[in-house]
């Protein structure tokens, strides 16, 4: 892997949260995982144990499907420039495996596995009208 140097005037984020990566230089590997279980319910009541273990839950442990390479895929890289130069950069928010990276790597192997519940007292389908 080619190394540069990473010049970046200003960054800012508002929120970084759930395994999200600012990652400024190089690296040779980055692989944030996040296992997320999102409850919702129609009156905020909770006893804190929910959820003791994600595993009861298919998402978690299923493989992931992952595309199938058929095209032979080269690449070649001419760095002009031995600095990698960046005014500035605002996010809102980085979240769920995902990251924010200024320089070179050679891996990234981002995985987010997102499992919503949503529990109401009434039918939410049901018109009042």
């Amino acid at each position: 892997m080619y190394s540069r140097s990473s010049l970046v005037n200003w960054i800012y984020v508002t929120s970084l949260d759930s395994s999200g990566t600012v990652q400024i230089g190089d690296s040779n590997q980055i692989t944030p995982e996040t296992k997320i279980y999102a409850l919702q319910r129609e009156q905020p009541i909770f006893d804190s144990n929910e959820v003791e273990d994600l595993s009861q839950f298919p998402i978690y442990s299923q493989p992931l499907p992952l595309p199938l390479l058929t095209e032979d895929v080269r690449q070649t890289t001419i760095h002009e420039h031995p600095i990698i130069k960046v005014g500035s950069i605002h996010v809102t928010g980085i979240a769920a495996s995902s990251v924010l990276h200024v320089g070179s790597t050679k891996f990234i192997r981002s995985e987010a596995r997102v499992k919503h519940n949503r529990e109401y007292f009434s039918d939410p389908n049901d018109d009042e009208d």
